[in-house]
């Protein structure tokens, strides 16, 4: 499994989670299903605060690939800065094998100079633009919905991070 989640192997959906997710692995690719990989990323900077000094990213893709269900209201906006995508993005069907932490980077445990945010890269050669993303909303355990298989569902929004400073990523193996 792809997380560090402790599941309880006496309750069904957390038993299924292993086969869940390596079902999800090997179809949803092969189908063309998920338009993005998606990728953790936790920059730590040289000084003592975001921005200060040089970085380094600790870089983690998420698998299986979650599934991008929902832009909603997502749109350009004409701000006096610029282009500004606006709205808020959920993913679903993120692997309950993830804990809370891995998610959201830890949030209650990170540093001054540390920043936690989400990167999209096209999964099948369309082209999409690259996109980083932060957490809009807490991640919240989806287990009994009739629409979606169980996992977590996850809401983010732009960082407008356009600076040069985006995270070298693994490279796509279509």
């Amino acid at each position: 499994m792809a997380g560090n989640a402790d599941l309880n192997p006496d309750v069904l959906i957390d038993d299924l989670v292993a086969d869940i997710d390596e079902i999800r692995a090997e179809l949803y690719p092969a189908f063309g299903i998920n338009s993005f990989r998606v990728f953790t990323v936790l920059r730590t900077w040289a000084g003592t605060m975001v921005g200060d000094g040089d970085f380094t990213d600790v870089v983690t893709e998420l698998s299986p690939p979650p599934r991008i269900e929902q832009w909603n209201g997502y749109k350009w906006a004409l701000l006096s800065a610029g282009v500004h995508e606006d709205g808020e993005i959920r993913m679903s069907e993120v692997s309950l094998s993830y804990t809370a932490a891995e998610l959201t980077g830890a949030l209650e445990t990170q540093q001054r100079n540390q920043q936690f945010f989400y990167r999209f890269a096209d999964a099948h050669g369309q082209g999409q633009e690259e996109r980083t993303l932060r957490l809009n909303r807490p991640p919240q355990v989806v287990r009994d919905s009739k629409t979606m298989i169980p996992g977590w569902c996850v809401w983010l929004m732009d960082m407008n991070i356009g600076d040069g400073t985006e995270p070298e990523l693994p490279e796509a193996g279509f």
